[in-house]
């Protein structure tokens, strides 16, 4: 007769098989690689948003209907709801194989092949998790079609960006549901920007005319270092912040990972959804727009009109200015890791692989959430793509939103 394993050897076996680090922030850290690395050049805002937000909403309830499970039980669980989230997410695409792959070498590292039963109960945990997300977000607005109407080309109204097409961008994405049952989007609508018969309104055009040039004279090697180094996807980004406080902390906690990181997909997706929604209701032009206009516009008579300005980002994004979902990301995600920090005082060390321009590596260490989330902003003003005001708001309103999805997160996350 075959001797039985005596359960505990079984069970520090398990332990010693089980992936060493946090399978969610693999899972994470996949995520983006995937998004920058499709044959479009990455997925445009809210979207890069919304994908994150369903990956990792299934991932919280894979874990969390897998958390009576051994590590590995857990981690091979949540592996299959990112996974099969994906697929979904890039079906019809040559992304299967990489996806697939990705799968692959975690599912090794994690080690059930001793218990194919386990194996196969965890799996189902993961896959039935991914069909609910799935199920919930398949009508949730963002594949409708919404008819755009150019607005008047008068001063401060949303013109076609050089190089952009007639419509802007995604047009439908104000319509998508909130994640985690935070109702109206309306109520995160951010205040009317200055009006371009504003005193003020002079000053704002002027600053980035000249801080934003790409052959400013004016702007610190620091700031011009800034533009670049927030330049990447938001949601990238400020899951790889999230990854660098948070450490390896939750390695051996599959449950609190996948809730933080749902919380912060979530915070960062609701965002990018209000910054549409206000960008669509209050219909600001971009800097280049201003400063290419060539007749006089200001009420004080100033000309500051040059057809020749170029921003140091290029292109500019087509869609509107107000508000920078980049600054709304920001402020969310900044909001979320300082809840889990339990304070604002960081000490991480975050790099950024600039391939634009040929920058190359760069490094910051970020040591206040707040101070990263308004350079975070800045980085578009510097940039040439945004308005000083836009960016100020976007972190007030990420902020906010971050908040709310907080607050009502423990009751209801999973209405995705």
């Amino acid at each position: 007769m075959k001797a039985s394993i005596p359960l505990i050897a079984l069970l520090a076996w398990s332990s010693q098989a089980a992936y060493t680090g946090d399978i969610v922030q693999y899972w994470v850290d996949q995520s983006a690689i995937i998004v920058n690395g499709t044959v479009i050049g990455g997925l445009q805002s809210p979207p890069s948003g919304w994908f994150q937000a369903i990956v990792q909403g299934a991932v919280y309830l894979a874990a969390s209907n897998s958390r009576k499970g051994s590590l590995s039980f857990q981690q091979l669980a949540v592996s299959h709801a990112a996974h099969d989230t994906l697929i979904w997410t890039f079906h019809g695409t040559r992304l299967y194989a990489t996806i697939n792959q990705k799968l692959a070498a975690i599912s090794h590292e994690i080690g059930l092949d001793h218990t194919p039963k386990q194996a196969k109960e965890a799996i189902k945990i993961g896959r039935d998790a991914a069909r609910k997300a799935i199920t919930a977000r398949a009508d949730d607005g963002i594949n409708n079609y919404e008819p755009w109407t150019p607005l008047d080309p008068e001063p401060g109204n949303y013109q076609a960006t050089p190089g952009g097409q007639l419509v802007p961008d995604t047009p439908q994405a104000h319509y998508i549901k909130l994640f985690g049952g935070l109702g109206d989007v309306k109520k995160f609508r951010a205040p009317p920007p200055p009006k371009v018969t504003d005193e003020s309104y002079e000053d704002h055009v002027l600053y980035v005319k000249a801080q934003g040039a790409r052959n400013s004279a004016v702007r610190k090697p620091h700031d011009t270092e800034t533009a670049y180094f927030w330049r990447e996807s938001s949601v990238a980004g400020w899951n790889r912040l999230a990854n660098a406080v948070v450490g390896n902390k939750l390695a051996d906690n599959v449950l609190e990972s996948a809730k933080f990181y749902a919380q912060l997909n979530y915070a960062l997706a609701n965002a990018a959804i209000a910054s549409w929604d206000s960008k669509y209701f209050h219909g600001g032009w971009r800097p280049v727009t201003a400063i290419h206009r060539t007749d006089i516009w200001l009420p004080s008579g100033k000309n500051v009109s040059d057809p020749s300005w170029t921003p140091l980002l290029t292109p500019t994004p087509n869609h509107q200015d107000y508000l920078s979902t980049h600054a709304t990301f920001g402020g969310a995600g900044a909001e979320v890791i300082r809840n889990f920090n339990g304070g604002d005082e960081v000490d991480a060390y975050l790099s950024s692989n600039v391939t634009f321009d040929s920058v190359g590596v760069i490094t910051r260490h970020i040591t206040s959430l707040k101070a990263a989330a308004k350079e975070n902003g800045d980085s578009r003003v510097f940039g040439g793509i945004h308005f000083q005001f836009a960016s100020d708001v976007g972190v007030e309103i990420g902020e906010k939103v971050a908040r709310a999805t907080l607050e009502v997160f423990d009751e209801k996350w999973d209405k995705f």
